[in-house]
């Protein structure tokens, strides 16, 4: 669960991750003039059911993928035909979500005279999650969210032009700019018995790879995909066992919606739904056809569940 309460000192005018203010915080507290959303995971979205103003600042893909979130209840009636129509939890919020893409310094207006500079950057942790970069009157915080900080992804950020000027000069000598604040993710740290230690996403993966290649080729595979997260396994599954990944009408259209509309949502629509090269159209790893590779919802029809399979569960420890 996230720790984060939304508030950064250095900018008191935005929350960030937290929309719901309650009890003597909500008589106290003067309303934020904007709301900043890192990723679609629930813990992040406390409140936001329910936020009426002011503007909500997201990454395109997080935007495309909330407008189409369904609760668990009411996908399953629809899957069941005991609804005739989906009901979307967030649709309402469609006005009010406003994005911003990645690496784009981007300034934001919160009042007369009082506007702020914002940089998004992919967080490593489920399609759509970001960090965010803020600046203004003097002050520069780094607000992470959830994030897997590997070598190579901290070596890619720092070599972002935006953040260059934040980052240790050859030869070690200091920055040319400052951070006054890192907002850390700390959900981890924060157990009784914290981890120590995480092995890296590669580690994770290759160590998946090798318990499939030890059976037969026809057999059929089912990958509880819980939550957002698990996209470059699939991506990395599909690839190796050469088809394509069945997934339930839902969740294919949720992920269709980062390749349609107005320009690409996300970087690996490409990769998830294919793309048109000439005349020629190139599948991606998501299909509603049947195929020995499953992550389809249970509860959604698929032939899959009627009949034997080995049911594989990827640790937790690939996405976080």
């Amino acid at each position: 669960m996230s720790t984060f309460d939304g508030k950064v000192k250095e900018f008191p005018d935005i929350r960030i991750d937290h929309f719901r203010l309650s009890g003597a915080a909500a008589a106290s507290s003067k309303p934020p003039l904007a709301y900043f959303l890192s990723h679609v995971h629930s813990d992040h979205l406390q409140g936001l059911e329910t936020c009426k103003s002011p503007f909500i600042y997201c990454s395109p893909a997080t935007k495309a993928i909330l407008l189409r979130l369904e609760k668990y209840p009411h996908r399953m009636n629809f899957a069941k035909g005991i609804l005739e129509t989906r009901k979307q939890t967030y649709r309402h919020l469609k006005l009010l979500l406003k994005t911003i893409p990645l690496a784009t310094p981007t300034v934001i207006d919160l009042a007369h005279g009082k506007s702020i500079r914002v940089t998004l950057f992919d967080a490593n942790h489920c399609v759509g999650a970001v960090m965010f970069l803020i600046e203004g009157d003097g002050k520069a915080i780094l607000y992470t969210g959830d994030i897997r900080s590997e070598l190579w992804w901290v070596n890619n950020l720092v070599r972002e032009p935006v953040m260059l000027a934040y980052s240790l000069q050859n030869g070690g000598k200091a920055s040319l700019k400052q951070l006054d604040c890192i907002y850390l993710d700390t959900t981890f740290a924060s157990k009784d018995n914290p981890y120590k230690h995480f092995p890296s996403k590669l580690e994770g993966t290759q160590e998946l790879l090798e318990k499939i290649s030890k059976y037969p080729k026809d057999t059929v595979f089912y990958f509880d995909t819980w939550t957002f997260g698990y996209e470059d396994v699939w991506m990395t599954l599909c690839n190796f066992l050469d088809c394509q990944v069945h997934v339930d009408e839902y969740r294919y259209k949720l992920y269709r919606a980062l390749a349609t509309g107005e320009g690409t949502k996300a970087e690996e629509a490409a990769r998830l739904f294919g793309y048109k090269c000439g005349n020629h159209t190139q599948e991606g790893c998501l299909t509603e056809q049947q195929s020995r590779l499953h992550s389809c919802e249970q509860g959604t029809g698929c032939e899959v569940f009627k009949k034997g399979r080995w049911n594989v569960k990827p640790s937790s420890q690939i996405t976080h």
